[in-house]
């Protein structure tokens, strides 16, 4: 569950800056449908993210940082635009200090703040509005965190996009953000699509579905994560099975409260998600705090980071239906980008 922002309670904040192996290039992941060859130019008939029939849908112009994080212009109480990356694994949106600062923000209380290594109190400041394309929020309390561990003026997080449908275009560099999809029934896919059924409530929706060379695990997605990680059940059910698993190479995940943890390197043969395969996948081994406040310390899971989601060109998730989608029409159109 999504934790309240009072002074003796914390919420989700991690991320990784730095990753010491190349981000993983030695052994690039290759997605593919279940059953269905790939082929190139075959025309889908889902609503196109560049397109979009929805007239309150909303294109914005993005960008990567240099952790190759998707970041959006953001305008705050009017002033900007600011460069915040959008991050589906935070439960709220965070500032960073010389912004919060500069616009003279009204201070409030203090918080806690939980990444991946330590959990640190910080200041809040109290936001009037907060845009982003289309979406317009009001009255946002936001936990404010130094530029030196941020790497960025802020992050947006489940606050800011849950309810929307979330379009992320990678082949264009662009967010594309609008009402969920209420009139298409949840059965209809394009040709060259697979749709995956989550669950969860309050923006913490995660799919069931999915196989790590043949483990039953719980997925979900993490824009803000720059590669994919393994919880220690997960590996361990793993190690269990084939003790090949485990490696000796590792690896320092930092985040943006500071502090060091040290995982370690996996190559699983295939991560199923649905009706979608990864071969050839590179994870990370770590038991983040994310796993314990998303509920799946005890069980097999796996955060599905940028590492995998950037060989599409357009992933899409829907917060009010509760799905993710991937265009496998310009999977190739990825590979190449």
């Amino acid at each position: 569950m999504m934790r309240s922002l009072q002074p003796s309670q914390g919420f989700s904040r991690r991320r990784f800056v730095g990753c010491g192996a190349a981000s993983f290039a030695v052994l690039p992941t290759i997605a593919k449908a279940q059953g269905t060859p790939l082929r190139q130019g075959m025309p889908l008939t889902l609503p196109d993210p560049q397109q979009d029939a929805q007239p309150d849908a909303s294109k914005i112009a993005a960008d990567t940082d240099a952790a190759q994080h998707l970041t959006i212009n953001v305008m705050i109480n009017g002033k900007g635009p600011f460069q915040f990356v959008v991050d589906t694994g935070a439960d709220r949106s965070v500032v960073a200090q010389d912004v919060a600062v500069s616009l003279g923000l009204l201070r409030g209380t203090h918080v806690n703040v939980e990444g991946i290594v330590r959990t640190v109190n910080a200041e809040t400041v109290t936001i009037d509005n907060l845009t982003f394309g289309a979406v317009s929020r009001d009255h946002l309390i936001l936990p404010v965190l130094p530029r030196a561990l941020l790497g960025s003026d802020g992050y947006l997080g489940l606050d800011a996009i849950d309810g929307y449908r979330v379009t992320l275009d990678f082949q264009n560099r662009a967010l594309v953000i609008g009402q969920t999809h209420h009139m298409v029934p949840n059965s209809w896919m394009g040709p060259q699509e697979v749709m995956v059924p989550l669950r969860g409530s309050m923006g913490h929706l995660r799919a069931a579905n999915c196989r790590v060379d043949g483990i039953n695990s719980t997925a979900f997605i993490d824009t803000g994560a720059e590669v994919s990680v393994a919880n220690m059940r997960l590996f361990n059910e793993l190690v269990a099975i084939d003790p090949a698993y485990i490696r000796k190479e590792t690896v320092s995940l930092t985040g943006v409260t500071g502090g060091l943890v040290e995982g370690r390197f996996a190559t699983v043969q295939k991560v199923k998600l649905g009706g979608l395969i990864w071969d050839g996948c590179n994870l990370v081994v770590a038991d983040l705090q994310i796993f314990d406040i998303w509920g799946l310390t005890n069980k097999p899971a796996l955060l599905i980071g940028m590492n995998f989601l950037r060989e599409f060109a357009h992933v899409s998730i829907d917060y009010g239906r509760r799905e993710l989608r991937f265009d496998l029409a310009s999977l190739r159109v990825a590979l190449r980008t």
